[in-house]
């Protein structure tokens, strides 16, 4: 099973940067979560600032609700044959 970055802790994100892993790297892994369409969301402070702010030891982004508002959430997509 996939953890997304929303899903690290505080502590394991600095872990891994602590380790030498940069940003992309860190989003091979840990990828932003699908229903986002932002670019590079998780690069640093270029990307997302709710997925990649820790103020509280884990992400602002809790899951799909949190990004509903943002224009960058992407919706499921319906097909209707």
């Amino acid at each position: 099973m996939i953890k997304y970055y929303h899903q690290l802790k505080k502590e394991e994100l600095l872990w891994l940067i602590k380790e030498g892993n940069t940003y992309r790297e860190v989003e091979k892994d840990f990828p932003q979560p699908p229903w986002c369409s932002y670019h590079q969301d998780t690069f640093g402070m270029m990307g997302c600032w709710s997925l990649t702010c820790f103020t509280s030891g884990y992400s602002m982004v809790t899951g799909k609700n949190f990004c509903k508002t943002c224009d960058l959430y992407e919706y499921p997509v319906v097909c209707y044959v």
